[in-house]
């Protein structure tokens, strides 16, 4: 009876440890009511571009496109989805897109977003990138002896330069859609870094875990409202200072094939971050911010990217 009542927990605690990971992690909406997907909240600084009753009827141009071609709103990078066509928009450049088109955004806000979007299907400009999900090639699933997922872990490595002064600001990368997101913060304004004290200060007295169980149950525990909120608010406060970068894979990946021969000893994280800083500081194709960087973001980015070796 023993081992089967093992076993149960075992199983039990497999499945809420799926249920975590899929709410807190793979969830795009983090556990939240899909009906809030679309609505409007005057929080974020992409979205104060708009004046509330221009933000309303944003988001029913966005829905309304979702419905047909698909796209996801990637809230706190200011980053729009585009499934059909396969595209990264800055939300800071849709935001103002859909502003100058005054009264007739306002008429017609499906056909203003739809309008907007085909635009930027004609070419990349600045905010605007193009990833494609067969980025390795076609019936091509290996570059350089690296599948997608250890190609995707050295595109990673290759952003985060050791011994470099900065702040964390977050990043995403997707293997199989092929486009990775790199935020940029120098440092956290005092004023962002002492909300963080205070919500920290309302989370209680840190826990002391003794096994494994005790952080499951210290995960799966409601987080404090008051604490929650307070935490909140900092990330809200913190973004105004982020720039956040984006690649295409496809095009990283055609650079790392040219750029290897002369590196042929490198290991592979090495390789990248030169072929992805070289894309930054020559302003070459496959790469966009979500808003103009100013000269610190742009000198802190080619840091993180800078070649170790």
């Amino acid at each position: 009876m023993v081992p089967a009542l093992t076993v149960v927990g075992v199983l039990v605690l497999g499945l809420v440890g799926f249920v975590v990971w899929f709410l807190k992690i793979r969830d795009p909406l983090k556990g939240e009511d899909f009906s809030k997907k679309w609505d409007a909240e005057q929080k974020w600084v992409w979205q104060l571009t708009l004046t509330p009753e221009q933000e309303q009827a944003f988001m029913t141009g966005l829905q309304a496109y979702d419905d047909e071609r698909g796209c996801y709103l990637k809230r706190a990078d200011g980053i729009l989805k585009v499934h059909r066509p396969m595209m990264l928009i800055s939300l800071f450049a849709l935001t103002e897109g859909f502003a100058a088109m005054g009264p007739a955004a306002m008429q017609d806000p499906a056909r203003a977003v739809h309008d907007l979007i085909m635009r930027y299907a004609d070419g990349e400009i600045d905010g605007v990138i193009y990833y494609d999900d067969e980025w390795m090639g076609e019936d091509v699933d290996e570059i350089d002896g690296m599948d997608k997922y250890e190609f995707t872990s050295a595109m990673m490595s290759a952003t985060s330069a050791q011994g470099v002064d900065h702040e964390f600001a977050g990043g995403y990368a997707d293997e199989d859609d092929g486009y990775l997101t790199m935020g940029v913060l120098t440092k956290n304004p005092e004023h962002v870094a002492r909300m963080y004290e205070e919500a920290h200060a309302l989370s209680g007295p840190p826990v002391e875990y003794r096994n494994k169980l005790d952080i499951m149950k210290d995960v799966m525990k409601d987080l404090d409202p008051e604490y929650e909120d307070a935490f909140n608010l900092a990330e809200v406060e913190k973004s105004k200072y982020i720039n956040t970068l984006m690649f295409c894979y496809q095009r990283v990946a055609n650079r790392y094939r040219e750029t290897r021969p002369e590196m042929q000893y490198a290991e592979p994280k090495d390789v990248l971050s030169v072929v992805m800083a070289r894309m930054v500081e020559e302003d070459l194709s496959g790469y966009t911010w979500t808003r103009p960087p100013s000269d610190e973001q742009r000198k802190l980015a080619l840091t993180l990217l800078s070649n170790r070796s």
